[in-house]
C-alpha cells in the first residue's frame, strides 16, 4: 500500500498526463497504423479471389468485398461489408449489412443492421444487430452470442448458444446449451437439436418441435405493468443529466465542444472505426496495466477516462445532430444551449426505438467515441509541435 501512495503522491501532474496522453496514442492509435501493414480508408475495399494480404487490415470506408486471403484480422465500418473468401485471424466488423459467407479462423465480433454467416467460424460468434441469419451450410466451432430482433438459426453451433432476441426461429443444430431472454417468440422446428438444455424466459412458452437431449426450462416474464412508465422517467432523468453535462461542456471548453462534435460529420465511417477499436482495445489495456504495481494507479485512471468518454460521446454527436436538422429546417438560433438540447432529444428518441434502437445506439457511441479520439490525437500533436508534451 505504502509503495502506491508514493508513487501517485511523488508524480507531478504534468507527467502524469504525459504518461496518461501517451499511453493512449501507444495504445490505441500506433497499435491499429504500425500493427497493420494495411490501413485503408476510401470509398470502397476489393480483394480480389487471388489477392493475398499477409497481415491485418483496418478499413474505413463504404463498402468491403474481400474474396481473396487474408493472414491476420479484418477490422472494418462500412455500408456493405461481405466476405466470400478467408480469413486466417477473426473479423470485428461494423456496417448496415455484414455477409460472412468465407472461412473465418477465429472469433468474429459484429455489430450492423443486418447480419447473415454463411461459412464457417472456428471459434465465437458475438452479434448485435436488427437481423441475424445463420445458413443452412454455416458451422460455428463454439459459442454463438446475439442480442438481435429477429434470429435464425439453420446452421450448426459446436457450443452454446446465448444472448436476448425478439423473435427466434431455429433449424439447425447445437451441440451445447441454449439460454435465451425471449421479448415475443421462440420456435424450435421439427429437426431442429439442442444437445444440451433449452432455458429460456419470455412472454410466454415457445413452440418447441425439435429435440432436446437435455432439460426445457421455461421462465415467465414479469408483467411490464409500470415498466414504461419508469422507462420514462429513467430515460428523462438521464436526458436531463447528459444535459447538464453538455452545457457545462459548452461553458468550459467550448472550442473543444464545438472541435468533437464537428469530427461527428468529417469522416463518419473513420469515426466509426476509431470508435470501435477504443470500445475494445482500452479495457485490454486496463487489464494488462493492473498486472504490475506500478500500474495500477494508471489502470484506474485509465479505466475512469474509459467510462467517461464512453458516457459523454452521445453529447458530442447530439450537438452535431441538433446544428444538422435545424439548418435543414432553416432554423437559426444564437444559443448553443437550445442546439445541444434539441439535438440530445432526436438522439434519446432514435436509442429508443424498438429493435433498431441498439444499433443506433452503437452507431452515436461509436462515431462519439471517434469524434473524441481523433480531436484529442490532435491536440496531442499540436502539443507534441510547440514541445509542451
Amino acid at each position: 500500500m505504502t509503495h502506491k501512495h508514493t508513487f501517485v503522491s511523488g508524480m507531478n501532474t504534468k507527467n502524469l498526463f504525459n504518461i496518461l496522453i501517451n499511453l493512449l496514442i501507444f495504445f490505441i492509435i500506433f497499435p491499429a497504423i504500425a500493427g497493420a501493414s494495411e490501413f485503408r480508408t476510401g470509398e470502397s475495399l476489393i480483394i480480389m479471389k487471388d489477392e493475398v494480404i499477409n497481415d491485418d487490415i483496418y478499413f474505413a470506408g463504404n463498402s468491403v468485398i474481400v474474396e481473396g486471403t487474408i493472414n491476420g484480422d479484418l477490422i472494418a465500418a462500412g455500408r456493405e461489408i461481405k466476405v466470400t473468401g478467408t480469413i486466417n485471424g477473426g473479423i470485428i466488423a461494423a456496417g448496415g449489412s455484414i455477409i460472412v459467407n468465407g472461412n473465418v479462423a477465429n472469433d468474429v465480433r459484429v455489430a450492423g443492421g443486418e447480419v447473415k454467416i454463411g461459412g464457417d467460424v472456428g471459434d465465437n460468434v458475438l452479434a448485435f444487430t436488427g437481423q441475424f441469419f445463420l445458413g443452412d451450410n454455416a458451422r460455428i466451432s463454439r459459442d454463438l452470442t446475439l442480442g438481435a430482433g429477429t434470429a435464425i438459426i439453420d446452421g450448426a453451433v459446436y457450443g452454446n448458444i446465448n444472448g436476448g432476441v425478439s423473435d427466434l426461429e431455429m433449424r439447425g443444430a447445437t451441440k451445447g446449451n441454449v439460454t435465451l431472454e425471449i421479448d415475443n417468440n421462440i420456435r424450435i422446428f421439427p429437426g431442429a437439436t439442442i444437445g444440451g438444455n433449452l432455458e429460456y424466459k419470455g412472454p410466454s412458452q415457445g413452440e418447441i418441435s425439435g429435440i432436446v437431449s437435455g432439460k426445457t426450462t421455461y421462465k415467465e416474464a414479469p408483467p411490464k405493468k409500470g415498466d414504461l412508465r419508469s422507462k420514462i422517467e429513467s430515460e428523462i432523468i438521464g436526458y436531463l443529466w447528459l444535459l447538464l453535462i453538455g452545457i457545462v461542456s459548452l461553458m468550459i471548453a467550448p472550442e473543444l465542444t464545438q472541435k468533437n462534435s464537428d469530427k461527428v460529420a468529417m469522416n463518419p465511417l473513420k469515426n466509426l472505426l476509431w470508435g470501435l477499436l477504443f470500445l475494445i482495445i482500452t479495457p485490454i489495456v486496463t487489464i494488462l496495466l493492473l498486472i504490475t504495481i506500478i500500474g495500477i494507479p494508471l489502470s484506474l485512471i485509465l479505466f475512469i477516462i474509459y467510462i467517461v468518454t464512453i458516457y459523454i460521446s452521445r453529447i458530442y454527436v447530439g450537438y452535431w445532430v441538433g446544428g444538422y436538422v435545424l439548418q435543414k429546417l432553416k432554423i437559426e438560433t444564437r444559443f448553443r444551449v437550445l442546439t445541444m438540447a434539441f439535438g440530445l432529444l432526436i438522439v434519446l428518441i432514435g436509442i429508443n426505438i424498438p429493435i433498431i434502437g441498439i444499433f443506433i445506439h452503437l452507431v452515436v457511441l461509436l462515431l462519439g467515441l471517434g469524434a473524441i479520439v481523433l480531436t484529442e490525437y490532435d491536440v496531442y500533436k499540436k502539443l507534441k509541435e510547440e514541445k509542451v508534451i
